[in-house]
This record gives structure tokens, C-alpha cells and sequence, in this order.
């Protein structure tokens, strides 16, 4: 019977990642997927429920409340950085099962490798996760190249010795207490330098890294305690997120080795233009949108800071109100984590066909009347294809400004991640509302009540 849950919730787990690739079957993937984590919690209990004492049980109940709770009460526009806490204590869990079974000293001898495999990588995913957590609410932006520099160099032997000296004793003594604590030690470390010196543009490409690195411990955990659920899990998660992270790095023009190098984001910022912008009202912007019959919207960081996705829907109701075409142009990093405005804006109920991913948009930008850019900078850049000597040349990015008009809605003229000037914003077919994204839009649709 145990066999049966296991078969069934393995493929409700690899049923529910084929519904995730769309955005209108995401949310059926989600429940398949609630669905078969709790096969697979139940089935660990293999029908012996006596065998566990009421703290046991209190700390699943508490768990389980408390996950309900964060649930209701995280924002939208916090969905990346509680990604990266979950990816953080699935990597520390799997971290801990690896320790308290190293520590019985009862496991075969192949199985100690993979067991400190486990242990390192989780702990690894662990402090990284929580620095990348801090780095996304901006509370760490120090560079420390040079500090991580010597210790990436002298990782490698410092995690060599130890277990050569254990190995060497493995089968008379067993590993030791010390040689764990040790390694945990080093791998906290590792994950703290290693995530702290990468950019924060960088950062919806580590998050989706970390959660590979999660499933990796937890599927190498799983061959530890012969869990197949596990190890099926870890498989898919492991794999899903390396995929994910080469997509994404692939949408930066940037090698995951680039990325773990860090150092973008982190160069001297230029931000210097050679004429002023031009500026406009939202009065404008609203008469300006009146005569279109077609529009773009770019949502950026900024519209997810602001919490615009209300205004956004309003105005995209007030412009469709008027047989005004209405588009939305996703970029495949826009955000900090992959799919980020896809959430905000499918949040306010955006019709999930009226987004357009970067390929399918860009071909139709040079016939579009008026693009609004809300808050996005580095993925609008026309550097990127222009610059060679610019950090971002090469990635691609939604040629906006192809259109005949451009409105972008920024508080200022401040540089994006990469630190560079962005051209657009001075183009003769570009115009700037100095506005929080939510307050412009806002202004823009009681604008239309005048025109």
C-alpha cells in the first residue's frame, strides 16, 4: 500500500510540473502538488503512528499553521525572497538529515560521500539562501570579490583535508563529530561569500540555482535514508531549477560561470546624459492614449515596488473601454525571480493571453502606437545591442524603442542594476512622468475623465 501511494503521488509531482509551464493550469499544478507532498508526508509515516510522541505531532500542527499563516500575509512583491527562504530550509533540512545520519556512524562506507555531499550542499543552499534573501530586501550590498576570491581558492583543501584524514580511518573509527561540524562550518561560509558578492541583478538567476542546489540535497538525502519519494522530488526540482537558471541566463546574454563570478551591478555608476528628457503630465499621457489603437505595457521592479498592479488593471480596463488594443510585454528577468510580474499582474486578473513573452512582442513593437515602461530600465536599454563596451551588450531586451511613442513612468533618472545610463530615456520619441508607478497611473486614468 505504501508502494501505491508512493507510484501515485510520484506522478501527481510530475503531472503537476507539466501544468506549471502555463500560467491558466498553474494554479491546478499547485493543488496536484499540495496533493502529493501530502502522500508523501503521510506515506513516511508508514501506518505506524504510535511509534511518535505528542511533540511530534505539535511541531507538524505548529508547522503546518505557521506555513498557512506567511501564506496569507506575504505580498506579491515579497513572493521572491520567501522563494528563497523555502529553497534555504529545504536545503537546511536536507543538510540535517545528512548530519544525524553521519553521526550514528551505521551507514556503509559508499554511502558517507554522498551523505557529506548532502550535507554541504545543504547547508551550502542554507546561508546562501538567507544572504540572497537579504540581498533582495536591500540589506546587503557591500562587494566582498576580494574576501571570496581567497576563499573559493582555498575551499577546495580545506574541505579536502579533513576528509582525507576521515577516510583514511573511516572503517576503524568512523567519521568523526568534529570532521561534520567542520564541514557544516565551511559549507555556511561558502554559501555566504559565494552568494554575497554576486549583484543583485544577478539575483532571480541565484534563486533559481539555490533551488536546484536544494533538490540536489535532498534527492542525494534521500538515497541516504532510502526514500524514493525523496529522491524522485529531488530529482525534479534539482533538474527544474538547473533548466530554469540557464533559460534565465541565456535571457541575459550571461554563462551561469559569469554569474557566480559576480561583479554585475557592482561597476562604477555612469549615468550622465547629454541632453534633458522630456517631460509630461499625465494629462498628456491620457490624451496621448486616447488617439492610439494600440498600446504596450512593460512592467518593471518599479510597478512591483509600488504595488501598481491595481492601477495597472485600471487603466488597462479604461484603455480596452475604448477599443484601445492592449498588450503586455513580460521580460524573462524582469523582477527578481522568474515569472514575477506574471504573479503581480495575473494577482489583479490580467487576462493570462494579453502577455506576451519577449520573442513573441518584439516583432511588433515598430507598429505600436504608445509603450508604457513602468519602472524597468536594464531589460529597455538599447545599449545592449549597440554598446559593446556596456555590460549588458548582447542581452537581449524588448526594443521599445522601435515604437512611435514611449511614456516611461519612473520617479527618476537613476540607473538601473547595471549602473549605466539608459539612451531611452532621452529618445525624440520618448517621454518621462517623473511618478511612483502606482500614483502616475493613477493620475493618468482620472486624466481621462477630462479628455
Amino acid at each position: 500500500m505504501i508502494e501505491i501511494i508512493l507510484l501515485f503521488s510520484s506522478v501527481l509531482f510530475i503531472f503537476a510540473l507539466k501544468l506549471f509551464g502555463r500560467p491558466s493550469t498553474a494554479h491546478r499544478a499547485n493543488t496536484f502538488a499540495i496533493l502529493a507532498m501530502g502522500l508523501a508526508v503521510f506515506s513516511a509515516f508508514n501506518f505506524d503512528f504510535s511509534k511518535y510522541d505528542s511533540v511530534f505531532y505539535i511541531t507538524i500542527f505548529v508547522s503546518g499553521l505557521l506555513g498557512v499563516v506567511i501564506s496569507k500575509r506575504v505580498q506579491m512583491t515579497q513572493m521572491p525572497e520567501l522563494v528563497g527562504l523555502f529553497n534555504g530550509f529545504g536545503g537546511g533540512a536536507s543538510g540535517a538529515i545528512a548530519y544525524v545520519e553521519l553521526s550514528k556512524s551505521t551507514l556503509p562506507l559508499s554511502d558517507y560521500f554522498v551523505a557529506i555531499f548532502s550535507m554541504a550542499i545543504g547547508m551550502f543552499t542554507f546561508s546562501g539562501s538567507v544572504v540572497a534573501v537579504l540581498k533582495l530586501r536591500g540589506k546587503l550590498n557591500a562587494n566582498y570579490s576580494t574576501i571570496a576570491t581567497i576563499f573559493t581558492a582555498f575551499l577546495p583543501p580545506l574541505l579536502l583535508l579533513p576528509g582525507i584524514w576521515d577516510s583514511l580511518f573511516l572503517e576503524r573509527w568512523g567519521i568523526s563529530i568534529l570532521t561534520l561540524e567542520y564541514f557544516i562550518l565551511l559549507s555556511l561560509i561558502g554559501g555566504i561569500v559565494r552568494v554575497a558578492v554576486i549583484g543583485g541583478a544577478d539575483m532571480p538567476v541565484v534563486i533559481a540555482f539555490l533551488n536546484s542546489l536544494s533538490g540536489i540535497a535532498a534527492m542525494s538525502a534521500g538515497f541516504i535514508v532510502n526514500s524514493i519519494i525523496l529522491i524522485i522530488a529531488g530529482a525534479l526540482v534539482g533538474a527544474s531549477g538547473i533548466i530554469l537558471t540557464l533559460l534565465m541566463c541565456s535571457a541575459m546574454n550571461r554563462t551561469i560561470l559569469q554569474v557566480l563570478k559576480g561583479g554585475f551591478g557592482s561597476t562604477k555608476v555612469n549615468n550622465e546624459y547629454e541632453k534633458d528628457p522630456i517631460s509630461t503630465s499625465p494629462e498628456d499621457v491620457a490624451i496621448q492614449l486616447s488617439y492610439a489603437e494600440s498600446v504596450v505595457i512593460v512592467p518593471g521592479y518599479g510597478m512591483a515596488v509600488a504595488q501598481a498592479q491595481a492601477a495597472v488593471k485600471e487603466l488597462t480596463n479604461t484603455l480596452k473601454d475604448k477599443d484601445i488594443d492592449v498588450k503586455f510585454a513580460i521580460h524573462p528577468v524582469a523582477g527578481r525571480m522568474p515569472g514575477h510580474m506574471n504573479v503581480l499582474l495575473a494577482e489583479v486578473d490580467i487576462d493570462y493571453d494579453d502577455m506576451y513573452t519577449l520573442e513573441e512582442i518584439n516583432r511588433e513593437f515598430s507598429s505600436i502606437d504608445v509603450v508604457i515602461v513602468l519602472g524597468a530600465n536594464d531589460v529597455v536599454n538599447p545599449l545592449a545591442r549597440t554598446d559593446e563596451t556596456s555590460p549588458i551588450y548582447g542581452m537581449p531586451i524588448l526594443d521599445v524603442d522601435l515604437a512611435k511613442q514611449v511614456i516611461i513612468v519612473k520617479r527618476s533618472m537613476s540607473p538601473g542594476y547595471a549602473g549605466i545610463a539608459n539612451p531611452l530615456f532621452i529618445n525624440d520619441n520618448s517621454k518621462m512622468l517623473f511618478a511612483d508607478a502606482k500614483e502616475g497611473l493613477e493620475k493618468i486614468v482620472k486624466s481621462f475623465e477630462l479628455v
